[in-house]
């Protein structure tokens, strides 16, 4: 089975292809902006998989290469995200997410018609959701309340139009907060796992620069989301949405303690002004037992381990960063 995955070297591009490449019977391909750096390629024992650099906005080479592929199914992971700092970014994350989505969805509708496309969504389409109806179910409604989440759900809609139209195989993951080794940018946990090593390196001075600490949210192991992309990959229903989600939450404070307590710092904790978003929610936690349901899907890895695996990922970015300057 030959899988084209876009946003192949991201985060939790990374780990589905490291992880399908795995199993008996799995071709992987994929789609980035840029080309795969060392440690991506530091993934496979073997040859890597190929990887086209193609602006998925650009219907013309996207085309060629679903042609040329000819995938059996397609994860669609690449988009902007970013909720933190999205109303500064809005126009190039709605651009960018949803016009990449549908230039997609119309290449496999020309050159690929019965591959099946599993959409990655977000729980961040659920928005602010009533405490009397925690936690989100998938039919839980749509309340987006950032241009991310806004993004994300007409990605949906736009996957789901070739589905009701023309018969597209579509099926839409929801994953809530993941964490994990390999994850950058200004999500919460590789903030704070940067900024610790970089005291720990005597980069920088020991204060912690946070947002809001009383946000509460569900996090899930990127390692154990990816298997649940297999599983809806091949025993999700077309046209359905599944979230993916540990069922647990934990306040910013919590998971901001524990990684102190696995460092070598003792940092004093800033509350930066610019860092607390303007529509921030509250909590955030979500039913899978839609996915449940499919297979024996749990979560397996603790979160102390996902928060370490992360730390030690930057450490070592860390080192490479100062032997390389």
């Amino acid at each position: 089975m030959k899988i084209l995955i876009t946003g192949i070297t991201g985060f939790a591009g990374s780990h589905l292809s490291s992880y399908l490449r795995s199993l008996d019977g799995m071709e992987v391909a994929g789609l980035d902006l840029r080309a795969p750096d060392e440690e991506f390629l530091g993934l496979f024992s073997g040859e890597p998989p190929v990887v086209h650099c193609c602006n998925m906005a650009d219907a013309g080479p996207l085309t060629e290469i679903i042609e040329q592929e000819a995938p059996d199914a397609v994860v669609h992971l690449a988009a902007r995200a970013q909720v933190a700092g999205a109303w500064q970014e809005a126009p190039g994350i709605l651009e960018t997410n949803i016009v990449c989505t549908q230039v997609l969805m119309q290449a496999l509708h020309e050159k690929a018609p019965d591959a099946r496309m599993l959409l990655i969504s977000s729980s961040e389409v659920y928005g602010k959701v009533d405490q009397h109806r925690l936690p989100a179910d998938e039919s839980s409604p749509l309340k987006p309340n950032n241009p991310y989440s806004v993004s994300k759900v007409a990605q949906e809609f736009v996957a789901l139009q070739y589905h009701e139209a023309f018969g597209a195989q579509v099926v839409i993951a929801r994953p809530f907060n993941h964490v994990g080794p390999k994850q950058v940018g200004n999500f919460v946990v590789p903030s704070f796992a940067r900024q610790i090593a970089e005291m720990e390196a005597g980069l920088r001075e020991p204060v912690m620069r946070v947002g809001n600490l009383e946000s509460q949210r569900d996090f899930t192991d990127v390692r154990d989301v990816v298997r649940a992309y297999r599983l809806l990959l091949m025993g999700g229903k077309n046209g359905e949405a599944y979230n993916i989600a540990s069922g647990v939450t934990h306040p910013i404070s919590e998971i901001l303690g524990k990684l102190i307590k696995l460092s070598t710092v003792e940092p004093t904790i800033e509350n930066i002004p610019e860092l607390m978003r303007p529509s921030d929610t509250p909590v955030v936690v979500g039913d899978a037992g839609k996915l449940k349901a499919l297979g024996e899907w749990q979560p397996v890895i603790p979160l102390e381990q996902s928060l370490e695996d992360a730390l030690n990922y930057w450490r070592g970015q860390i080192e490479i960063l100062g032997a390389s300057a």
